[in-house]
């Protein structure tokens, strides 16, 4: 396996990818999200934007641009994404490149899906759910792997 873009908004998000990648040797792991000190604690190379506007839609737009940007210039295999605005963006920059896509469901919704869930699942090669009864909600894409924390 190649190089991982991996890209989660911060929070919880960017916590359960990196939790779920912990063992993935740093110079294959690209981390992609908003601008936070927590970024500049990690080893692996790291992008980053700003999240200056009040228009949702526009921070995509953006983070959708700076994701094009890094999978032309890191080249990565996979883009996985755990969620939020620059989570779909590498997502659906990935699939515009050619990328191998996994969308990861957050743990902290398993009743009703995230605008996330519903603008990736469709376009991601692999779905995962962190429960199980999350799997009535999705079609059969979905597979649950259980939770990550």
């Amino acid at each position: 396996m190649g190089k991982l873009l991996l890209s989660g908004t911060s929070g919880g998000h960017l916590t359960q990818i990196l939790t779920l990648f912990e063992k993935v040797d740093d110079s294959r792991k690209i981390v992609f999200s908003e601008e936070s000190s927590r970024l500049s604690k990690l080893t692996c190379k790291t992008y980053s934007y700003k999240r200056p506007y009040n228009s949702q839609l526009l921070r995509m737009f953006l983070a959708w641009l700076k994701a094009l940007y890094i999978i032309c210039k890191e080249r990565p295999e996979w883009v996985i994404s755990t969620g939020a605005e620059c989570g779909t963006a590498a997502i659906i920059a990935g699939k515009l490149l050619f990328r191998k896509t996994i969308h990861i469901e957050t743990a902290s919704r398993y009743r009703t899906k995230t605008m996330a869930a519903k603008i990736c699942y469709p376009l991601v090669d692999h779905f995962y759910v962190q429960h199980e009864e999350s799997l009535k909600i999705y079609g059969k894409k979905a597979k649950y792997i259980g939770g990550i924390l």
